[in-house]
């Protein structure tokens, strides 16, 4: 969802099925579109409404297309579109998709759905969880309460935690001094200094109690009213909250080659997300990319490798 997180990619004049180039990430970005293209269809067929999000809503408005150096797709649902969503990809999408989730496998490490490629290897930074085919993310939306202190302590509070947790428990860059970690290494002691007590709580004891207590959680929240929304309940990476107003009724924008749906105020959820300033490129250094590793040219016995352990329950 973020605009930049990890790695540099090599020059587009490099040879098209080189590991790591330009034109590489390119061909990825075109599997992961054909995968939302799979994915619209079905929704248009079902009567499933979603719209695009983060990095992807963000492309669609500022480059009517992918953000050059992304690599990955996110939309979202509301959750009871997601529910009915998942009650008919396994099914109705093509068979070289995997749906991921907890579901689907026990090796998913994440708490909403991803569409993975069969035919394609896309290798992630930090610790690999689940397929590891190119990807687009779907995330359900969940209805919070117009009680804040309801929001806070029964809907919010596992999440805000794990992020607290999250945080302090974050490295510092090395070199410490180094002038493009130094600023970045200074706010992550401020924020170590003044959530210290959060010290004490472990992030993964915090997840498994999150899987435990998620289904309670998401039944009560569907009687909410419909005016406050914001990531599942049971998404703890993320505590952006949206006004309805800002989302519904959906719109279409031009995304690659094709119209999606998108909020009708984009500009607001977009300003919620990466604040007033969205339309400005990034810096050259921090136009970087989720990913260290993208093949899309697989061999027989690279694709059975990729897949021999992600076969539906």
């Amino acid at each position: 969802m973020e605009e930049s997180v990890f790695i540099k990619w090599g020059n587009a004049s490099e040879n098209p099925k080189d590991e790591g180039t330009e034109s590489t990430l390119r061909q990825a970005q075109l599997i992961a579109l054909g995968i939302l293209k799979k994915v619209d269809a079905l929704c248009k067929k079902r009567g499933i409404n979603y719209w695009l999000d983060g990095g992807t809503l963000l492309g669609a408005v500022r480059h009517k297309a992918f953000i050059p150096w992304d690599d990955d797709i996110d939309i979202c649902m509301r959750r009871e579109d997601y529910n009915k969503f998942l009650s008919f990809a396994v099914k109705e999408l093509p068979e070289d998709l995997f749906v991921q989730n907890l579901n689907t496998t026990e090796s998913a490490g994440i708490t909403w759905t991803q569409i993975k490629d069969r035919k394609s290897i896309l290798i992630q930074n930090g610790k690999p969880n689940g397929h590891q085919g190119v990807f687009i993310d779907i995330f359900p939306i969940d209805s919070y309460s117009d009680n804040a202190v309801k929001r806070f302590f029964f809907e919010k509070f596992l999440k805000v935690l794990y992020i607290k947790v999250f945080a302090i428990n974050a490295p510092l860059k090395k070199p410490f001094f180094k002038p493009v970690n130094f600023i970045k290494n200074i706010m992550k002691l401020v924020i170590k200094i003044l959530f210290f007590p959060f010290a004490i709580f472990n992030k993964d004891a915090i997840y498994n109690l999150n899987i435990k207590t998620r289904d309670r959680r998401i039944s009560k929240m569907l009687n909410n009213n419909t005016s406050i929304f914001g990531y599942g309940t049971d998404i703890l990476n993320w505590d952006t909250m949206y006004n309805a107003s800002d989302i519904f009724p959906l719109k279409k924008l031009i995304f690659e080659d094709a119209l999606f749906p998108v909020p009708g105020n984009y500009s607001n959820y977009l300003t919620n997300l990466y604040g007033d300033d969205y339309m400005k490129l990034p810096p050259v250094g921090k136009r970087i990319t989720h990913n260290i590793k993208i093949k899309v040219n697989l061999s027989k016995e690279e694709e059975a490798q990729l897949n021999k352990e992600f076969y539906y329950k």
